[in-house]
């Protein structure tokens, strides 16, 4: 596994394919491997760029009240992975944590994005006074049961509002995620946790974006309302609504996503509008 110092930490990644550039940043409490559906199908025309967020997957977790946990270092540490790998301009895009990512990237360093794709996200969390009155709890809890086994509990008990019966029925994508959780360390669940609760909302800054940009999310995904509002802050964009799909919806509706994903850029690189609303 290739891992960079970046940020005084180890960086783990994966690179598939010697097209395009196309840097994708994982959700909370996921990993590089989040992606696996896509990898193949985006190798085929792009140069694919997965990698572990601090605190996730084979990257280093710092400990829990490390001043690396915040959005700011978890942008820069995309940028300093792409510098490593000499990458000066890319599609970017990201996943619920990863669109949080992409979009302030695409603020950041606008010249280093050619193309932005934001999924299942939000601008900001807001839920900084919600953890400063729970960290207490959240940290005995976390650290004596683990990650998996309380995140499990929690997916078991909303198996009903996703449409299904039991977790066990969940999508094969949705389950490898799951079962992964027992691999995350307390240290980047809560650190990560403060960072994106901490964030503040860049909704006002939408605006300022101007690569082409594709907004996808599912239809019973909990951040829809946010992505609408995100659609109408940037001029252009794509709006793509997945059916039958909930948070995560590469992992719902991997085809559908991949689909959307696919045409949208193929649209970027004929230099065709990319403006519209759609479902799938």
């Amino acid at each position: 596994m290739p891992t960079a110092r970046i940020n005084g930490i180890d960086i783990a990644y994966e690179t598939y394919g010697d097209g395009y550039p196309l840097v994708l940043a994982h959700g909370y409490m996921a990993s590089k491997e989040m992606w696996d559906a896509q990898t193949g199908p985006f190798m085929e025309r792009y140069r694919v760029v997965v990698y572990d967020a601090r605190g996730h997957g084979e990257s280093e977790a710092p400990p829990t009240d490390d001043a690396g946990y915040t959005i700011e270092m978890l942008v820069d540490d995309q940028r300093a992975l792409m510098q490593h790998l000499g990458i000066e301009r890319a599609f970017a895009g990201g996943l619920s944590l990863g669109g949080m990512i992409a979009m302030r990237f695409a603020l950041t360093h606008p010249a280093m994005v050619r193309a932005l794709l934001l999924c299942d996200t939000s601008p900001g969390m807001n839920t900084a006074g919600q953890w400063a009155a729970n960290r207490q709890l959240m940290e005995g809890v976390i650290r004596t049961q683990g990650v998996g086994a309380v995140m499990r509990g929690l997916y078991s008990q909303r198996a009903a509002s996703m449409g299904i019966q039991r977790a066990e029925q969940a999508p094969a994508g949705i389950l490898d995620f799951v079962q992964r959780l027992d691999t995350m360390r307390p240290d980047g669940f809560l650190g990560v946790a403060r960072a994106a609760g901490e964030a503040a909302s860049v909704l006002d800054r939408l605006g300022e974006i101007a690569a082409p940009t594709l907004i996808v999310t599912g239809d019973g995904d909990f951040f829809r309302g946010a992505s609408e509002e995100m659609a109408e802050r940037i001029a252009g964009a794509r709006f793509v609504l997945i059916n039958g799909s909930f948070h995560g919806t590469c992992l719902w509706q991997p085809e559908k996503f991949t689909s959307a994903v696919l045409d949208f850029l193929a649209d970027v690189e004929a230099e065709r509008p990319v403006a519209g609303r759609e479902e799938r």
